[in-house]
């Protein structure tokens, strides 16, 4: 039979009635997803993030990260993926309910737009997979992401203690921001979290004994932090890769790419090992950064943005078969720098990118906390926004620009920030957020010796009238 996805012809037999042999893109692959049911998503049977530290896991980073119980650890390593909570989450979707957790894509698609749901599955998609999900109770992850502990050298003003033992040290000295309605990054609330950064953390020996039975048939491994260069962990990763190659495996880190001395030249030692022994298939090389200069000093706190540039730069200089992305935390500090950004990416693909795409792009929005949120923008300041996406309109990729412009699904994303920045909170959320913003900035510029509106000249205005609403109290 045919299908309604280009015409592809589906696949009736033992690998999977809803399987096309391929789908073109993440719209086709969710025409696909909707067969089986109108909320189903492969990210939740074969996508998983895994937080260390604090023994918790999710599928993707929309829904709210959730215990891995002890209990259900001891019986099975596994558990690091399949907890009873997920396996309920997964029932949800086959009988068509939409789980709370991921309301943040059941918003998207209801403003008729291609929710994670679907950049998610495409992520992991392969053959075969729907059919898998819907025979295998315990499937083994085509997608891992680990985050082995908290250290990081970096204080983003939007992450938070549990993520960075830089903010863990600043609040530990100078106690919780105080906030409108509550204190922000409180030392008593990170203490509560149970952060484990010990050689014997139990999620950390409870991976090591699952790693090597899920290896062979991972897809995508992915390390973050913290700042994963910071961990033996990593390494011990590297090895076990060139000790064992894997021809399939896309192996990447979501770095700062400004790590202490020594460690990015030990990393750039490993990837060349890597490399030359043909190890894995492919690697990438995340490179979070939320704006451009000075202004993504400010927002990523302790980043030199002269020595970023000159790891990238050299990196990506260096490759032969790999490649780097730019994955920017879409938030209101975002916003100034955003054009700027764009431009420098494409400068960087025209420089870099020959026979293959060498420098991508990825724009996650940050919708937490609220008080940095893009939903708190006015339409003034979403103009650099409608720039961006009219700049990448105008430079997208053809025949002879490719691996040089800019892609369909690129642009996509970018318009679908504005769409979602562009409905706002709600009165009482807008009140405290801009409260808070004024706040936690304010507290920032002490503490860290920084100066807001000297570094973000365009947003004094806005700087100014939530100090004006936090005085009206």
């Amino acid at each position: 039979m045919k299908d309604s996805l280009k015409g592809d012809e589906m696949i009736s037999d033992a690998t999977g009635r809803y399987d096309s042999k391929y789908f073109e893109n993440a719209k086709d692959l969710l025409q696909g997803l909707n067969e089986v049911s109108p909320s189903f998503c492969l990210a939740k049977w074969f996508n998983v993030s895994i937080h260390m530290p604090t023994g918790k896991t999710h599928s993707c980073y929309h829904p709210p990260a959730h215990n891995i119980p002890l209990e259900e650890l001891k019986a099975s390593p596994d558990a690091l993926h399949n907890t009873k909570h997920k396996l309920e989450q997964r029932e949800k979707m086959l009988k068509g309910e939409r789980p709370s957790e991921c309301n943040f894509c059941w918003a998207i698609e209801d403003q008729g737009n291609i929710s994670d749901r679907a950049y998610r599955s495409k992520d992991v998609y392969e053959p075969g997979l729907i059919e898998e999900a819907l025979t295998t109770k315990r499937p083994k992850p085509k997608y891992l992401e680990v985050n082995f502990n908290q250290a990081c050298n970096l204080k983003c003003s939007y992450c938070s203690p549990h993520l960075s033992t830089a903010w863990h040290k600043e609040v530990k000295k100078h106690g919780a921001y105080k906030l409108s309605d509550r204190n922000h990054n409180d030392p008593l609330w990170v203490d509560g979290l149970g952060i484990d950064n010990s050689p014997s953390n139990p999620y950390v020996q409870a991976f090591w004994d699952w790693f090597p039975e899920i290896y062979p048939t991972l897809q995508t491994f992915r390390m973050t932090g913290g700042e994963p260069l910071m961990d033996k962990n990593t390494f011990k990763v590297f090895d076990y890769v060139k000790k064992n190659p894997s021809d399939t495996l896309q192996l990447s880190i979501t770095s700062n790419c400004s790590p202490p001395k020594g460690q990015w030249q030990k990393f750039m030692d490993d990837l060349k090992d890597i490399t030359d022994k043909d190890a894995v298939d492919h690697f990438m090389l995340f490179c979070s950064l939320d704006s451009w200069g000075k202004q993504a000093e400010y927002i990523r706190h302790g980043l030199d943005f002269d020595q970023l540039y000159t790891n990238v730069t050299a990196y990506l200089r260096h490759q032969t078969k790999h490649s780097l992305t730019f994955i920017i935390t879409a938030n209101l500090l975002s916003l100034p720098g955003i054009l700027e950004y764009i431009k420098n990416i494409h400068k960087l693909r025209q420089e870099y990118s020959n026979d293959r795409q060498l420098v991508w792009m990825d724009a996650p929005m940050l919708h937490d906390p609220k008080w940095q949120s893009m939903k708190l923008a006015t339409p003034e300041m979403l103009q650099p926004l409608r720039d961006t996406i009219e700049y990448m309109e105008a430079n997208k990729e053809t025949p002879s620009t490719r691996f040089k412009g800019f892609k369909d699904h690129e642009i996509d994303k970018v318009r679908r920030l504005y769409d979602w920045a562009s409905e706002p909170l709600n009165t009482d959320e807008e009140l405290t957020a801009k409260k808070n913003f004024y706040l936690f900035f304010k507290q920032h510029d002490k503490r860290r010796n920084t100066n807001f509106v000297e570094t973000f000249p365009t947003m004094e205005e806005f700087y100014m009238e939530c100090e004006r609403k936090y005085e009206q109290r």
